[in-house]
């Protein structure tokens, strides 16, 4: 089969089902460990990652009530989350389905057509630095004339690792009020402490090893996406945060009114202290400096350990 510029080998392809779709997959990657070297990126273990991003998105359309959705699929790999998309929603007008890997997008292509949805939707396929992709769009979305595009309602994010270097293209390009933005962090050893050092290089926050790790982690994600929203004179509302396997899914919703950007300013980030002796915990709101020099619990005289900043939104 021909798609494109590229033949397709049927022999070299293996058709499996998720949800409602049915898609193919490259047959040296069926059953692989997700890594890096695949030919094109699948992981099963996503599914429920796929699963409640769609339910999200539904929800969020019924909530701003728009009969016409713009959505960007940064990092689409093989398409199944956008194709099971589009299959759940009649109210998207236009997807934007890329993948920096050229064979992916060959693969997208081909998955669209085995489940009829070419003609539903206007559907940009790209084989792009996601980076590049959200500005361009941005770029379009600013022209005046035929040559303007809509910004995106919807940008989704969802590396292999983190996701801080794509997120303020991702602002940049999203729409200003109202733009929903899902991004996926699979770098959990970071955020949950184990690598302390490459949290604070990649999220410019201190984690904390702890049984309440997980959470931690999501706040610091949180905070890093506020803090990136702030740059681009813009806010965030999260709506969902979920942990699941090894990966942090947060869904944000965008805002520009700068006075309360202001005030959350002031009250949204902060620091938890944590006593490593009786296992005592509290919450510092914006100030490092009001952290205890000991436990206000069992009065052991040695420092508490913190983590921050992060954010109160979650």
């Amino acid at each position: 089969m021909k798609i494109g510029n590229l033949n397709l080998d049927n022999n070299k392809y293996v058709k499996k089902q998720e949800g409602s779709i049915e898609f193919y997959l490259y047959k040296n990657d069926n059953d692989s460990i997700p890594s890096k070297s695949m030919g094109v990126f699948y992981n099963e273990r996503m599914e429920i990652n796929r699963d409640i991003s769609i339910l999200a998105i539904l929800t969020y359309n019924k909530l701003i009530n728009r009969d016409s959705l713009v959505m960007v699929d940064c990092m689409a790999a093989s398409g199944i989350g956008s194709i099971r998309l589009l299959k759940a929603s009649n109210n998207i007008k236009k997807m934007f389905i890329n993948d920096i890997n050229p064979i992916a997008v060959e693969l997208i292509k081909r998955n669209l057509k085995l489940n009829d949805l070419e003609k539903n939707t206007q559907i940009i396929s790209s084989h792009k630095d996601a980076n590049l992709l959200c500005i361009e769009i941005a770029q379009k979305s600013s022209l005046i004339g035929e040559k303007k595009i809509e910004s995106p309602n919807v940008i989704s994010i969802d590396p292999f690792g983190t996701p801080n270097i794509y997120i303020d293209s991702a602002f940049k390009s999203i729409k200003k009020e109202n733009g929903l933005l899902c991004i996926t962090a699979t770098d959990t050893a970071v955020l949950f402490g184990v690598k302390p050092k490459a949290c604070i290089r990649k999220y410019m926050s201190k984690p904390l090893h702890t049984e309440y790790c997980k959470e931690i982690g999501a706040r610091i994600l949180i905070y890093y996406i506020s803090r990136i929203a702030n740059v681009n004179n813009l806010g965030i509302m999260p709506l969902l945060t979920f942990y699941s396997n090894h990966f942090i899914r947060i869904f944000a919703l965008t805002y520009k009114s700068k006075a309360k950007i202001f005030k959350d300013l002031s009250n949204s980030y902060g620091y938890i202290v944590h006593c490593n002796n009786c296992g005592y915990r509290s919450s510092v709101l914006n100030n490092i400096l009001t952290i205890p020099q000991k436990c206000p619990s069992c009065l052991k005289e040695e420092p508490l350990s913190y983590s921050g900043p992060h954010s109160y939104l979650i």
